[in-house]
């Protein structure tokens, strides 16, 4: 249980991690959407936070905490826990399977 617990959490950092790495490549090279796509837990919480408005609208530091830049760092973690989760069913189920 305990190697299954770090195989999925090794999967989940990785997929991530290199997911980040292609909406990076992806948005320098003009595709916003598939950036998006990409690195979908981003934009989802991004979604979440109110967009400032009056002064701050032009400086997101005005307000003192840069809420959009700390919901980038917190996706991160995030995307570790969906796709680690995903890929600790998937290796139960694999597991699970009879050969043939």
């Amino acid at each position: 249980m305990v190697k299954r617990i770090l195989v999925a959490a090794l999967i989940g950092v990785t997929v991530t991690v290199v997911l980040i790495a292609l909406s990076f490549a992806a948005d320098d090279a003009g595709h916003e959407a598939l950036s998006n796509a990409l690195f979908w837990q981003n934009s989802l919480l991004q979604s979440l936070v109110p967009a400032p408005h009056g002064e701050a609208a032009g400086n997101p530091f005005a307000d003192g905490l840069p809420l959009p830049f700390v919901v980038w760092f917190a996706s991160v973690p995030f995307g570790f826990v969906i796709y680690g989760t995903a890929a600790f069913a998937i290796i139960g189920r694999l597991k699970k399977k009879p050969p043939g």
